[in-house]
C-alpha cells in the first residue's frame, strides 16, 4: 500500500511540477510540527533526490520549500506572551483533559515545550482557561 501512495505521490509531483513550470519555481508547503514529521520530510528529500533533475532544479532554485501556517484553531486557544505571576504553572511535557479538569478558570501557565491534547483543549475552552506559554 505504501509503495502506491509513494507511487502516486511521485506522479503527482511530476504533474504538478509541469503545471508551475511556466509560473516560476515550485513552492512546496512542508508541515513540520514534531521530530518525525522532520524525519519524514527529510526521508522524502533523500529519495527524491534519486531522481533524474531533482538536485539540479533545487540548486537552481527552482525548487523552494516553506513552512505551513500554524493553524487558526490553535492561535485562538494558546496565547504566547510575557509570563504573568499569577495562575498555576504546569511543566509537564503532555497536558492531558484530566490536568485541565483539575483546574477551575483562570489562567495557565505552560512551558513552550508542553503539548497538548484535543480534549484538553477543548476542556480549557468549555472551563474559560487562559493558557499562556512561558519560558521555562
Amino acid at each position: 500500500m505504501s509503495a502506491l501512495r509513494d507511487e502516486i505521490r511521485a506522479i503527482l509531483r511530476e504533474e504538478l511540477a509541469a503545471l508551475r513550470a511556466e509560473d516560476g519555481p515550485v513552492v512546496e508547503t512542508v508541515r513540520i510540527g514534531s521530530s518525525g514529521d522532520l524525519n519524514r520530510f527529510v526521508a522524502d528529500l533523500i529519495a527524491r533526490a534519486e531522481e533524474p533533475d531533482f538536485s539540479a532544479r533545487l540548486k537552481a532554485g527552482q525548487i523552494r520549500f516553506e513552512l505551513a501556517a500554524t493553524p487558526s484553531y490553535a492561535a485562538r486557544a494558546i496565547v504566547s506572551s510575557a509570563p504573568r505571576p499569577t495562575g498555576p504553572t504546569l511543566d509537564k511535557k503532555l497536558v492531558t483533559e484530566t490536568d485541565i479538569a483539575a483546574l477551575g478558570p483562570g489562567t495557565l501557565r505552560l512551558a513552550k515545550h508542553s503539548r497538548l491534547t484535543p480534549l484538553a483543549r477543548d476542556e480549557a475552552r468549555r472551563k474559560g482557561i487562559r493558557i499562556e506559554r512561558i519560558e521555562t
